[in-house]
């Protein structure tokens, strides 16, 4: 990296014909406190700062799953320009509680009692070995809740819910991939929910 932050391109950016894009993610996801995730005994790719190798997490800790159905679940991330300070990057989650019981309605109001959360989530589109099927939002600064709506006329009476990075917090990059040694390993641990003993 240049010495004023501002790095230059390193290699061809190249389209792959084997595995051509296509969009949505698996219907599943995990849901982390933002505070179990153990940063100091996290691991990154020598080669690719943007791949952790290892997402560790505090002792008897857990993530948490939002159970989905086809393409209700929805994640991006945009960039955010800055005069004053270094640009940005803006994640979100956007997700469905399909059974709007008083179980879940207590979980969501959990969510928006202040915390900050991490999302975990396996995207349709894996990429060449896989290597690239799992994401993760709101690693650095947390994600925070940025609108919950209900409503008995609408979408069958689901709760709809967005979780965002807070503005004044957002990430300083992309959503990290995670790459435990290979697809199937992290596999285990997302549906594992990275949970430690």
């Amino acid at each position: 990296m240049a010495l004023n932050c501002e790095e230059k391109l390193t290699a061809a950016i190249q389209k792959d014909c084997d595995n051509k894009p296509k969009g949505g993610m698996e219907t599943n996801v995990v849901i982390y406190n933002y505070d179990d995730i153990d940063k100091a005994n996290t691991t990154f790719s020598g080669s690719n700062d943007l791949i952790i190798t290892n997402l560790a997490t505090n002792a008897s800790t857990t993530g948490y799953l939002l159970d989905g159905i086809k393409q209700v679940n929805m994640a991006s991330f945009e960039l955010i320009k800055n005069e004053e300070g270094f640009d940005k990057y803006r994640h979100l989650f956007a997700g469905v509680i399909l059974a709007p019981s008083a179980a879940n309605k207590k979980r969501m109001d959990e969510i928006a009692s202040g915390g900050r959360y991490v999302i975990i989530i396996e995207k349709i589109w894996k990429g060449a070995s896989q290597a690239d099927a799992f994401e993760i939002l709101g690693y650095d600064a947390g994600l925070v809740i940025s609108s919950v709506v209900w409503s008995t006329k609408e979408s069958d009476g689901v709760i709809k819910f967005e979780i965002a990075s807070e503005e004044g917090r957002e990430e300083p990059k992309m959503p990290y991939n995670i790459l435990e040694t290979n697809y199937a390993t992290t596999k285990i641990a997302f549906d594992g929910l990275f949970a430690t003993a």
